[in-house]
Order: structure tokens, then sequence, then C-alpha cells
């Protein structure tokens, strides 16, 4: 009777609640397609892929909807080269960071754990830029703000009774309000469900 009644119990507790509060963090890779050049500009090199954090906190209303609030920071994209016709020669270096917040729906009959989202992202793009001709340099930076939107696409999975892994690919798209701006966000990390 005690084990037939510790049996009964036991799968109710390994089981979450489907809905409430939870937390998180991820570590991602961006890539972005290319930095705007300068029109004269020659022997240019650049990294558009970066590493990234995104914090994130989250409310589950049930098994398949959840909104998502999220605050992420790249690392430097940069660009370098030099400039037709001259000796001078310039190092560019542009970061984003931004808010996001996202509208999440889980599948859980076909496919447990994928999920979709779509959102607005408010974003900051930040760039610096120096400008070297022999023992003359010269330094500007600049940044403009504004609102996005995303979309996206990932796998959730638990790996403990409050503990959930995630991985996900998310587009960015008017980064710092710009049109041209556009990133793409591969990220995996882990969450806590209260």
């Amino acid at each position: 009777m005690v084990v037939a009644a510790m049996m009964a119990t036991g799968p109710a507790v390994a089981q979450t609640s489907d809905n409430g509060v939870y937390v998180g963090v991820e570590g991602a890779w961006v890539t972005v397609n290319s930095i705007t050049r300068p029109s004269n500009a020659v022997n240019v090199s650049e990294t558009t892929d970066v590493g990234a954090l995104r914090g994130l906190v989250g409310y589950q209303f049930n098994k398949n909807l959840a909104l998502e609030l999220g605050y992420f920071a790249t690392d430097d994209f940069k660009q370098s080269g030099g400039i037709s016709g001259s000796a001078t020669t310039y190092d560019l270096k542009i970061n984003v960071k931004g808010t996001d917040l996202a509208v999440i729906y889980k599948f859980t009959e076909f496919l447990p754990g994928l999920y979709l989202k779509a959102g607005a992202v408010y974003s900051k793009v930040s760039g610096s830029v120096t400008a070297r001709n022999g023992s003359v340099s010269a330094s500007a930076s600049d940044s403009v703000s504004g609102t996005g939107y995303l979309y996206g696409l990932g796998y959730d999975f638990n790996v403990a009774q409050n503990v959930g892994i995630r991985v996900g690919y998310t587009r960015y798209e008017k980064l710092g309000g710009e049109s041209d701006n556009k990133g793409n966000m591969y990220s995996a990390g882990v969450k806590y469900k209260f």
C-alpha cells in the first residue's frame, strides 16, 4: 500500500507547473551580413560574427503561451582598411545593446519543446572610428537608437524539475531603428522556473 502511494505521487512531484515566472541567461553568436564601407575604402577586413550575452525574465501563462523580456549586448563588430589614393587607414568598431519583448508559443502535442517567438526590440547601435595618416589621427563616435522587430524559433527541454536548457535562433530587424541593420542570433542557455 505504501509503495503504491509513493508510485502514485512520484510523477506528480517530477512535473513542473504550467504557469509561473522564469529567469535565464543565454550565450549567443551574432552575425550580420556586412558593415557599410566608406565609398573609397580599399583592403578592407571585417569581423561580422561576434559573441553576445542575453539575460531574460518571463512568465509562462499556460503550457503553450509565455511572454518574455530580454536584455542583450554584443561584443564589437570590427572593420579596418585604407582609403584609396592616400596613406590614410581606419579602424571601426560597432556594438549593439537592446531590450526585447516577445510572445512565445510552445508546441506541446506533436513536437514538445519546439517554440516560435515574435515581438519587438528597442536597441542602440554604437560605433566609433579612428583614422590615421602617419602620426596624425582623429576619432569620432556616434549611435542610433530605435525600435524594430524580431522573430525566431527554438527548442526547450527540462533537465530537472525547475531547470531547463534552451537553444534558439532569433532574427532581429531594424536594429537601432534603421532598416538596414539586421542581425541573426544563435543562442544556447539555461533557465530556472520558480
